[in-house]
């Protein structure tokens, strides 16, 4: 049995005569059905269609259906529809007593009865207002009518308390989902100031750490001491590499909570410029690098110039054991209204099958020994592409060199995505 199956039917009428009739057409009555089938021949009546028996009540007034129909809801039973019968003098009328009802029961189904109204049915009709749940059945009925009547009205009230039901669900699996978003950001808020207080606080320990080691190296250098000199550069170059995570997590945890600028930036001039850096610190490599003209974009130039800092530093890394290292930043052009920019190395490139790893947290795919680093400044960069409502990604292939390009919309269509939405990408290429 479908337990959203409602069968119950409520006559309000003040003849006791349509009352018996109803109840003939509506309720199942075995032991009768015979004799009723035989009255209808000798008669030359229409025999009644067999009925699935309904659960019909009566009331002669409109308060005392009113009633009924509270007792009902209070019942946890409410009626699926009510026929109603428009002149019941001395009391309500048909409109009063359905809108009675409505505010008790809105989702009962009605039909009003009548052979006359007192008011004319635009009236009836504007003042009741509810009309996807009202029809007019006009006297003298047919048997018919009646059946089909309460057929399909007790259906659609089936239907329609299945559509709110599924509806509710719904609302509350998107309260659910919602509570757990709120909670996945709350947690990675929390586990953000974390990482930011750990890092921030191992800062001073590992510089002491540092700074006497490097004081016992000088007070114990001689050529006796080989061995112990070995382990001080062992203890300081875990100390430098401590150093340098601490470094790019406080880096991490900063993107997030710095206010975001939407200023004019050269990316001709900061490419320029960082890998001018490069050529300094690393002055015995040649590289032949090509920066496109009147690259420019809106953004905060701060944290873009972070994004091709980390960008041409893994490119300059990257290409350390190529004979002719290349370094290429450009922009690809079409009729894409979002620049799509690039950075390009002949370096060591990496297996597109490891593409997903490449901007997650820590992430690397050369072991520290082939190539130093930390594994955060593509995470980072990502990170900061996000906060400009851009993407990143990349191509490459083991030993051809990597392609990294990234998009910095038109400043009308960037916004602040909620840190959930950073987040939920941190570990994802972009298509």
């Amino acid at each position: 049995m479908n337990p959203l199956q409602n069968r119950r039917i409520l006559l309000i009428d003040d003849m006791p005569a349509i009352h018996e009739d109803f109840r003939k057409i509506l309720v199942a009555r075995p032991a009768a059905r015979e004799l009723d089938d035989v009255e209808a021949v000798l008669f030359g009546q229409a025999v009644p269609p067999p009925c699935g028996g309904f659960e019909l009540d009566s009331a002669y007034q409109g308060p005392e259906g009113l009633a009924k129909v509270e007792a009902s809801i209070q019942a946890g039973r409410p009626y699926a529809m009510a026929f109603v019968d428009m002149r019941m003098p001395p009391g309500w009328d048909g409109a009063e007593t359905i809108e009675r009802l409505w505010r008790v029961d809105p989702q009962m189904q009605i039909v009003i009865c009548t052979a006359y109204s007192d008011r004319t049915w635009e009236k009836v009709l504007a003042r009741l207002d509810v009309q996807d749940r009202l029809l007019i059945l006009k006297k003298p009925f047919d048997m018919i009518e009646i059946s089909q009547l309460a057929r399909t009205l007790t259906a659609k009230w089936e239907m329609a308390r299945q559509a709110a039901l599924q509806m509710n669900s719904l609302e509350e699996a998107v309260e659910e989902l919602t509570a757990t978003k709120t909670a996945l950001y709350q947690s990675n808020k929390e586990l953000e100031a974390f990482s930011y207080s750990v890092a921030h606080d191992l800062r001073s320990p590992l510089k002491s750490i540092d700074g006497f080691s490097h004081l016992l190296q000088k007070a114990i250098s001689g050529d006796t001491a080989d061995r112990s000199m070995h382990y001080l550069d062992r203890i300081r170059a875990g100390v430098r590499q401590m150093s340098e995570l601490t470094d790019g997590l406080l880096s991490l945890a900063q993107v997030s909570h710095t206010h975001l600028k939407a200023e004019p930036v050269d990316l001709t001039a900061m490419a320029e410029q960082v890998l001018h850096d490069c050529q300094e610190r690393d002055s015995g490599r040649t590289v032949q690098v090509h920066v496109e003209r009147d690259l420019t974009a809106i953004g905060d130039p701060a944290l873009l110039r972070q994004v091709m800092e980390n960008l041409l530093a893994n490119a300059w890394k990257f290409t350390a054991n190529i004979a002719t290292p290349e370094i290429e930043v450009g922009q690809l052009h079409g009729n894409n209204e979002t620049a799509v920019f690039f950075v390009r190395d002949n370096g060591a490139g990496f297996d597109m099958a490891y593409a997903d790893k490449l901007f997650g947290t820590f992430q690397r795919l050369h072991t520290s020994e082939e190539f130093a680093g930390t594994g955060i400044g593509l995470a980072t960069s990502h990170r900061i592409i996000s906060r400009h409502a851009g993407r990143i990604w990349a191509e490459g292939a083991v030993g051809q060199g990597a392609t990294f390009f990234f998009t910095i919309p038109p400043a009308s269509r960037q916004h602040l995505p909620s840190e959930s939405c950073i987040d939920s990408q941190e570990n994802r290429r972009a298509p």
